[in-house]
């Protein structure tokens, strides 16, 4: 009974003591979502190393989360599972309509905060332009991707194209890499991803990580975007209301880590990013702009 009593004293004491901790402590450590996609372990471990690396900079601890798609990175954020998230321009978009999230910083791909959506086509298709697609088969990526849906759907909008009727079929793939393998495999014959070159000479395809360089010579875009804002590194409400000074030690931190080698390496790893810089709500209006036009018709 003594024993029993004991143990009940300990564990309230345990609860009582984690309640008290303040975020960034060891038994409250900061907790950063991650979207896993396609390679979940992959992704985890490369999270594991830029938080170990962001910790020791920053001084806090933290921990990371690694979610299986950006819908359930926006329920972490909405239930307040994590105190920081990666996010999609469109992820953004969602995340402050629905959890009131903040946007700190902004990636910085080949020099610039900004990436592209492009449509891709086999070279040997003989597909030059948008109007050679009318009646062909056309791959996005899924509902929540920013350049792989959204960009490229408003845009074609904006062109008096509506793609349920212009093409002849529009199919969903999934990733980037399972667009560009349907393009490659002629189950499509044009799809949307994303591109970090104002001119389309730099995307996921020529990623050799997902694509062999001989693959990625068959295709090319035959559409290129308007830029749009970098994909985002975001905090929740709860923390920039309760611990705003260290929401800025993280953020400095973070700026600081794409200014060194050791850290560009890890920046590059995790989501081909060069560095961050300070971000804006207001630079994400277009995002918004294109997402209301594809879902509030």
């Amino acid at each position: 009974m003594f024993l029993r009593k004991m143990l009940t004293t300990l564990l309230i004491l345990g609860f009582a003591f984690t309640a008290l901790a303040q975020e960034g402590s060891i038994q409250k450590p900061l907790r950063i979502g991650f979207n896993g996609g396609d390679s979940p372990g992959i992704i985890r471990l490369k999270a594991n190393a830029f938080t170990a690396f962001l910790e020791e900079h920053c001084g806090l601890f933290l921990q990371p989360v690694i979610a299986s798609s950006y819908s359930e990175l926006i329920r972490f954020i909405v239930e307040d599972q994590v105190e920081f998230a990666w996010l999609s321009p469109q992820g953004l978009i969602t995340a402050e309509d629905t959890a009131e999230a903040k946007v700190l910083l902004k990636a910085v791909r080949a020099g610039q905060p900004y990436y592209w959506s492009v449509i891709l086509v086999r070279k040997d298709s003989g597909l030059r332009e948008l109007s050679d697609l009318k009646g062909k088969d056309f791959a996005f990526t899924h509902l929540g991707s920013t350049s792989g849906y959204v960009i490229p759907k408003s845009s074609l909008l904006g062109l008096g194209i509506e793609p349920e009727d212009f093409f002849s079929e529009v199919v969903f793939a999934g990733g980037h890499r399972d667009v560009i393998n349907m393009i490659l495999s002629g189950q499509v014959d044009a799809g949307a991803t994303f591109a970090d070159h104002p001119r389309g000479l730099v995307g996921s395809w020529t990623d050799e990580a997902f694509h062999p360089r001989a693959e990625a010579a068959k295709l090319r875009p035959i559409y290129i975007s308007e830029k749009i804002p970098g994909d985002t590194f975001t905090a929740t409400r709860s923390i920039t209301d309760a611990s705003p000074e260290k929401v800025e030690k993280v953020v400095a931190a973070l700026k600081a880590m794409g200014e060194t080698r050791a850290g560009k390496i890890i920046l590059t790893d995790l989501y081909n990013i060069d560095s961050l810089m300070d971000a804006q709500s207001e630079d994400y209006l277009p995002v918004r702009e294109a997402f209301e036009r594809v879902f509030q018709r």
